[in-house]
């Protein structure tokens, strides 16, 4: 890497379009940003909206180091309404070692979202339905090439009932890797999966297409004043840190809009240099008039 510039050479935004610092400095944040040498992904998607009661924000964005090497983003995520029943989302990170992982990566997120949107209208029950589109996903990767180990990728996906009870809304979420899902309640980040398997450097960490069920699932109500947060670890390895915490679940504390989520997303800590993404759900008190 070349020697970085000084602060009066900084590039990038300023003032109140500059992304926020928590703690150390990330150097590498303030330099040029670097095109990748073919097109391919873009480098940031941003998704937002309401349905029902619930407010959705979602966005994938390349990190500092991708940008400063002209690499591809790898993380991919989707959003996808199901009739007025169903909310499906998804969450991928590409492999890093992988070299088109970032096209995996967004062919997992696609066709997983695609399965379940044919597949819940006519389902019994939304958790039976989850297994189904992880091999359906790591099916349309093989598709993609002949080397399908170059596009490997986690995924994460959950489906939320658009009916309230009393007890919030319910969901249904399955991990195939290290990407995290969330709680975000009463100012505190609760992690729904073992956080011990989303550990940093995992050798052991699970990936599409090589792999085609998911690792582990869970299901629970997100209750009113509630976020269900999933991300990946681009976002999850520093939320470990107590001033990254605090700061995101004080600035999701209220759906913020949109071009002001994807700054938050953006925050900026030394060491924490991979892309970042993350789809957030907030249910309303509307919940608590049932």
């Amino acid at each position: 890497m070349r020697e970085l510039t000084s602060d009066a050479e900084r590039w990038g935004d300023s003032g109140a379009f500059e992304p926020r610092t928590v703690g150390a400095r990330l150097r590498a944040a303030e330099q040029p940003w670097r095109f990748p040498p073919s097109w391919g992904m873009s480098d940031t998607m941003l998704e937002a909206g309401r349905i029902g009661e619930v407010e959705v924000r979602a966005a994938a964005t390349r990190g500092p180091s991708h940008r400063f090497y002209g690499e591809p983003r790898q993380d991919a995520v989707g959003v996808c309404p199901i009739g007025d029943r169903y909310l499906a989302v998804a969450v991928a990170d590409g492999v890093g070692s992988a070299p088109k992982s970032g096209l995996g990566a967004s062919t997992a997120v696609t066709e997983a979202l695609r399965f379940l949107a044919r597949a819940l209208p006519d389902a019994p029950e939304a958790a039976g339905t989850l297994p189904g589109c992880f091999a359906s996903a790591a099916e349309a990767v093989l598709y993609q090439g002949p080397e399908p180990a170059e596009l490997s990728t986690t995924l994460t996906v959950a489906v939320l009932g658009l009916t309230p009870t009393t007890e919030g809304y319910a969901f249904h979420i399955a991990q195939l890797g290290d990407s995290p899902a969330y709680i975000l309640s009463d100012g505190v980040f609760r992690h729904l999966f073992d956080a011990s398997e989303t550990a940093v450097h995992n050798a052991a960490v699970h990936s599409l297409p090589a792999h085609t069920q998911p690792d582990a699932t869970v299901s629970g109500h997100l209750a009113a004043g509630e976020a269900l947060v999933l991300a990946t670890d681009g976002l999850g390895n520093p939320l470990g840190f107590t001033e990254v915490s605090e700061y995101l679940a004080d600035a999701w504390r209220t759906p913020p809009g949109p071009i002001e989520f994807l700054y938050q997303l953006q925050f900026r800590r030394r060491t924490f240099d991979d892309d970042r993404s993350a789809v957030v759900l907030w249910a309303t008190e509307a919940v608590e008039a049932l």
